[in-house]
């Protein structure tokens, strides 16, 4: 770990992923790539046949699942390529290819949805008794359901090519802001007096380690940068509104929203009424910064005391392997199987560990069914980048028991059910972290943290998730994304959630462009299953402590679920109801005890 990143030529190969699980090299790849190119049209074959009998419906199918297996494989490895050096033309160029294999897959076998569709209900029905279609039937009543949105094979066709068209918005926003801006931050002393090149993850390091001239100055030069990429960035981000909107009228839905929240069998309310929960929770938050500002002896606080410590003492740092140790002897209470398949994939380099010049920014979970669940992290050595690394880990070990426990077709857990398992191992690591604590010098930063995972959690997502649904329903009605006008909401938004202990002068007036480096608007309504996810985790967490082995089990059985049964049914299953308000409302009472036992821990 350094200040200044490597060049990725220089990262030493142990602090890598390795992709050889999948292809032993690009050149293995680029075969694979070419004998995948007529998958497609292979595909096509079956066009025209699929009402006629069980048995056509069957091996279409068995081809497509088969063909959309080997090229998310090939899209995988090209992805995790292209993320671990954006700057890497080659590695671009793999991904551009693989993408468009996908693209043309899509299109090819997009006659699959209408020609079910047209099967006459009754006739499904019987088919769908019989054996041969057992291991199809999940997948079709998937399909079934969306009858109502499902367009004739012409324009199921165009529609699969207009993916490919919309995925450009994200991609040049990702360019811009890990790649082209970041070689134009400028270069700040930290409190050693040493230079730092603003980076993506030195960012937020010096915003939490560096002394309020450190910060100020951090927060200043960034935003300055920023600042002067909104036009671009704003006209990219209301590309992609106007591709979920134009997507969700094609498809017969009210509005974006309700065409994001199908495929999880979530209605709009579920949506809003989370919005509507952490407002009325928005006063144990403001209690919180009032505290902070107190403990740190300002009268107001500038937005870039934000990821400032409450604690005084200078924050500890973790290596590597320190966070390794930390986060598996976190996951016990999960059992012994749980804990073998994180360590050993840890040994086996399931994980890309440092920043690196170009390289993506943030932390993820990813892979397919035939990879390791492979993370991409940007691991500083704190405190947040220890949950960092924890979160994830939920993330892959979910895919991992999923894909193990389940086939191809039904692998992939619905995007709703995917911040539980992440949410829940920092709740668990959070718990072994107190439970080590040896006085309050220790116990008041991990107070201070658990906080500010709700802080940015529970209220910043949704907040972004407001945010989100405001430029979506502007757009909607026929508004334009200004920058001025994404400035002005957003900086009303944010001041609407972090209250009167805030300055709110010309600096803090600056995160009205915070906006422009959220990759998350590009993920259509996606920021609000972090917030729903920490409230079902907590929930979960407690319940895990608690010591109940039969949870325990249910659990497993969960992260093993995969598309086995509807996201809000496997909920319940762990006992929790996300049609109540009753898990944000616990999260929400974690939350203010949590505070409550801050301030009491200060004095």
């Amino acid at each position: 770990m350094t200040d200044t990143p490597s060049r990725r030529s220089d990262v030493p190969v142990e602090d890598t992923w390795d992709l050889t699980p999948m292809y032993d090299s690009d050149r293995s790849w680029a075969e694979a790539l070419k004998k995948a190119s007529g998958l497609p049209k292979q595909c096509a074959r079956w066009k025209g046949t699929l009402g006629s009998s069980p048995e056509n419906l069957v091996a279409a199918l068995e081809q497509f699942l088969n063909a959309q297996r080997t090229v998310e494989k090939l899209y995988v490895y090209a992805h995790l390529r292209q993320d671990q050096d954006l700057s890497d033309s080659g590695a671009v160029e793999m991904f551009e290819k693989a993408a468009a294999l996908y693209t043309g897959l899509a299109a090819e076998t997009s006659y699959l949805a209408p020609e079910i569709l047209a099967v006459p209900p009754e006739t499904m029905d019987e088919w769908l008794a019989m054996d041969i279609l057992a291991p199809y039937r999940i997948w079709l009543d998937e399909t079934l359901r969306a009858r109502p949105h499902i367009l004739d094979a012409p324009r199921e066709e165009l529609m699969a090519r207009a993916a490919e068209v919309a995925r450009c918005f994200s991609g040049a926003s990702g360019k811009l802001t890990n790649v082209e801006m970041p070689a134009r931050l400028p270069e700040v002393s930290d409190d050693h007096g040493s230079t730092v090149k603003l980076t993506n993850s030195s960012f937020i390091r010096l915003l939490t380690e560096g002394s309020r001239e450190v910060r100020r100055n951090t927060y200043h030069g960034f935003y300055r940068e920023l600042a002067g990429n909104t036009a671009t960035l704003a006209a990219l981000l209301e590309g992609q509104v106007k591709a979920q909107i134009f997507n969700a009228r094609a498809r017969n839905f009210p509005s974006a929203l309700e065409a994001s929240l199908f495929n999880d069998r979530v209605s709009g309310t579920v949506y809003r009424e989370l919005i509507s929960a952490i407002h009325r929770n928005l006063p144990v938050l403001h209690r919180y910064y009032r505290l902070k500002s107190r403990v740190m002896g300002l009268d107001r606080l500038s937005m870039y005391d934000l990821y400032a410590p409450i604690a005084s003492e200078s924050p500890k740092r973790y290596s590597f392997q320190e966070a390794t140790d930390l986060v598996l002897g976190a996951v016990k209470p999960m059992g012994e199987v749980y804990g073998q398949v994180l360590a050993d994939g840890i040994r086996n380099r399931w994980i890309d560990r440092y920043e690196n010049m170009g390289k993506r920014s943030g932390a993820y979970s990813s892979g397919c069914y035939d990879s390791p669940p492979y993370m991409l992290l940007n691991f500083t050595g704190t405190l947040d980048s220890v949950f960092t690394m924890a979160h994830e880990a939920g993330h892959s070990m979910h895919s991992y028991f999923s894909r193990k426990n389940r086939s191809y077709q039904d692998a992939d857990y619905p995007i709703l059910l995917a911040e539980v398992a992440s949410i829940t191992n920092e709740q668990l690591l959070f718990d072994y972290l107190v439970k080590r604590a040896s006085g309050p010098g220790e116990l008041v930063p991990l107070l201070d943290h658990l906080v500010n995972g709700f802080r940015s959690t529970l209220f910043r997502q949704a907040m972004f998730a407001e945010f989100e649904l405001l430029i979506n329903e502007h757009v909607e009605a026929g508004g334009v994304l200004t920058p001025d006008f994404l400035r002005e909401n957003y900086y009303s938004l944010v001041k609407a959630y972090h209250g009167d202990a805030f300055s709110w002068d010309d600096s803090d007036a600056m995160i009205g462009t915070e906006w422009a480096r959220i990759p998350h608007f590009y993920y259509n309504f996606y920021v609000y299953k972090y917030s729903t996810g920490m409230a079902a985790a907590v929930t979960a967490g407690e319940a895990i402590l608690g010591g109940d082995g039969s949870y325990v089990g249910r659990y497993m059985e969960f992260l093993g679920g995969g598309r086995s049964r509807p996201p809000l049914d496997q909920l319940r299953g762990i006992g929790i109801d996300l049609e109540s308000s009753e898990p944000v409302d616990t999260a929400a009472a974690l939350f203010a005890r949590t505070v409550t036992l801050l301030e009491e821990t200060i004095g």
